[in-house]
């Protein structure tokens, strides 16, 4: 009588649990840390408050712009940075610190970015806010004339 065993030879389980070791390590290792994440996130926050001010500024047909204070927050304004806009999801001014939404996330330098009622920056076309995470960078640049914004 032929007897058959049923089950898995203790080789056969140490090669499972050790390729499951080696996805896992993998995983971990692709992942982005939580640090770079926070800093797409930011950056991609700033792109899209930069381009409001944009729009605002052509549906008005008034100035509107974005004020960036290093280590600080963004003022997102109509004419002059006194005279700070309601962000639409609160109604507050709309002053925002990026730290506040974003631990570890700064702004590095000062900067202005201004558009007229075409679209086109007025103040700051052709220049860049600059984000950290105290290790990594994100640049959002607007460009000079089109007012085109791009996250680097």
């Amino acid at each position: 009588m032929d007897r058959k065993q049923k089950g898995y030879t203790l080789i056969e389980l140490v090669m499972v649990i050790s390729l499951l070791g080696l996805v896992a390590i993998a995983v971990v290792t692709i992942s982005p840390s939580p640090n770079t994440s926070r800093l797409q996130a930011a950056a991609r926050e700033v792109q899209s408050t930069i381009e409001m001010a944009k729009n605002y500024a052509m549906t008005t047909r008034t100035t509107h712009g974005v004020d960036f204070v290093a280590s600080g927050a963004l003022t997102v304004y109509q004419s002059t940075t006194a005279t700070p806009i309601a962000n639409p999801l609160d109604k507050q001014d709309w002053i925002l610190t990026l730290s506040n939404r974003y631990p570890n996330i700064s702004i590095q330098s000062n900067y202005t970015v201004e558009f007229n009622s075409l679209g086109s920056p007025t103040t700051g076309g052709g220049g860049s806010v600059v984000l950290t995470d105290g290790t990594n960078t994100k640049t959002i640049a607007v460009t000079a004339n089109t007012g085109k914004v791009n996250v680097q």
